[in-house]
């Protein structure tokens, strides 16, 4: 996703890319999405603005179930760029052998892990898996017993309040 603004005077470059297939890295595994982003670019002094919108269809895993689902994913997006670096960290580096190459693709990346939950889960009412057999609850009660108690703690059931 390289927008080239060797050519940006003063009217906006506008981008589109369409079905890029990306790779989120997250804890516990990469996450696949096909990712469309539109926008402009606007050149303003030494600083280059990026305004855009990303949309991605991002391949899951329920934190809870394990069960594989889509969900879509909708956002805005501002990014600043520039040829010089500040000493704030405030601008992206642009890239190229001149440095005239806009990369969004670290910006979008970026953008969907910051807008990504917590807690992925594939629906609010998640039973998640059973800790003794490993049965999917979402699916029915599977008849183990899950009120363990750990055993430096039982002691304490016999103590009268």
């Amino acid at each position: 996703m390289l927008v080239d603004i060797a050519k940006l005077a003063l009217v906006p470059i506008d981008f589109a890319f369409e079905k890029v297939s990306l790779s989120i890295p997250r804890d516990g595994g990469d996450i696949e999405a096909i990712v469309s982003v539109k926008g402009e670019v606007a050149k303003d002094n030494n600083i280059y603005k990026v305004k855009g919108n990303i949309s991605a269809e991002l391949s899951l895993k329920c934190d809870l179930c394990l069960k594989a689902f889509e969900q879509h994913l909708d956002l805005d997006f501002e990014e600043i760029y520039s040829d010089t670096q500040d000493e704030d960290g405030e601008y992206i580096l642009l890239s190229g052998l001149d440095n005239k190459i806009v990369d969004l693709k670290p910006a979008v990346i970026g953008n969907i892990i910051l807008n990504l939950p917590m807690r992925i889960v594939c629906s609010q009412d998640c039973k998640g898996l059973c800790p003794k057999c490993g049965h999917d609850l979402n699916e029915g009660d599977c008849g183990c017993e899950r009120g363990y108690i750990n055993p430096q703690f039982e002691q304490l059931l016999g103590l009268k309040f």
